[in-house]
């Protein structure tokens, strides 16, 4: 009885560890997959909404290096548009809005047009297609150090490359 208890202690442990293994090696695999769209793009404007030069300084630098998309200087002449925003939201007012009121409190973690912001730390990084205005792809990237900053780009271009991999399968 002992002998037979032991062998389906062992035996269930090993089970339950073949699936969290399971499960961690898909989790990893699954980054979200882009759309073709995304793929065939050729052209990408960045639209930085946050109030750091620096994000859009390195979102530059990690598109150049990566070389898949042409940096273009409008939204109408992109394939994509790339845009970045942070935990906090800069919106312009003309000087004679009356209807423009100051709130120095965050009701919610949602812009004003609609889109979730970022953690405190983090920028989130959005494709969108400038035509249709649809959110191709997503993703938050922690942003708090220059290390950081400096991979901003990694997760578009892992996220291509997987989709690519999987295309030419």
């Amino acid at each position: 009885m002992k002998k037979a208890m032991r062998v389906f202690s062992v035996t269930a442990i090993l089970a339950t560890m073949l699936l969290l293994g399971f499960g961690v090696v898909q989790a990893k695999d699954k980054r979200a997959a882009v759309p073709s769209k995304v793929l065939s793009a050729k052209t990408i404007y960045v639209d930085n909404q946050t109030n750091d030069a620096e994000i859009q300084h390195d979102a530059y630098m990690g598109l150049t290096k990566w070389g898949r998309y042409e940096i273009v200087d409008s939204p109408q002449k992109a394939d994509l548009v790339l845009r970045l925003s942070g935990s906090s939201v800069v919106k312009f007012v003309p000087g004679g809005d009356a209807s423009a009121t100051y709130d120095p409190k965050r009701a919610s973690g949602i812009a004003a047009g609609g889109e979730e912001l970022a953690p405190p730390g983090c920028t989130r990084i959005v494709l969108i297609d400038p035509k249709s205005g649809t959110t191709l792809w997503s993703e938050v990237r922690k942003t708090s150090s220059p290390q950081e900053k400096s991979r901003l780009i990694e997760g578009l271009h892992d996220a291509v490359d997987q989709q690519e991999k999987t295309r030419g399968k």
